[in-house]
């Protein structure tokens, strides 16, 4: 199972973005089913059509994106445990600068044992707990 960050789905979703040829290379691979089932968070779901509007300035791509997300993937709810859990992470970090919503999906891919993140932020790479790809 993979989860996908909000990186790889703007790099993949914005033709202009530097990481969009890297980004339509780990979609095919999904695709093939390189790397099992692919996921993400309802935190991942609004952070991407927020920036796919914001980049574009346009309501329709950011609802196409949003779409295609929902059409591609299922999109896991971030209950109050995780929530919660993520909250904890997010303000006892010490060498970390990761968003609240990258907390949450450290929470997500921990919790289920997700072996495989796609993202483009370097700061994922310091877990081993999952491999990064990207």
């Amino acid at each position: 199972m993979i989860f996908i960050d909000t990186s790889v789905l703007v790099a993949f979703i914005v033709n202009k973005d530097t990481n969009h040829e890297k980004a339509v290379s780990i979609m095919e691979e999904i695709v093939a089913g390189k790397h099992g089932q692919a996921i993400t968070s309802e935190y991942v779901f609004d952070e991407t059509v927020t920036v796919v509007l914001v980049r574009s300035k346009s309501l329709y791509l950011a609802s196409k994106s949003g779409n295609l997300i929902k059409e591609s993937m299922p999109v896991l709810e971030v209950g109050n445990h995780t929530f919660e859990a993520a909250w904890n992470r997010f303000r006892n970090q010490k060498d970390t600068k990761f968003s609240f919503t990258d907390c949450t999906i450290l929470e997500v891919v921990e919790s289920n044992h997700i072996d495989k993140l796609a993202t483009f932020d370097k700061e994922f790479e310091c877990s081993n707990n999952f491999k990064v790809v990207g």
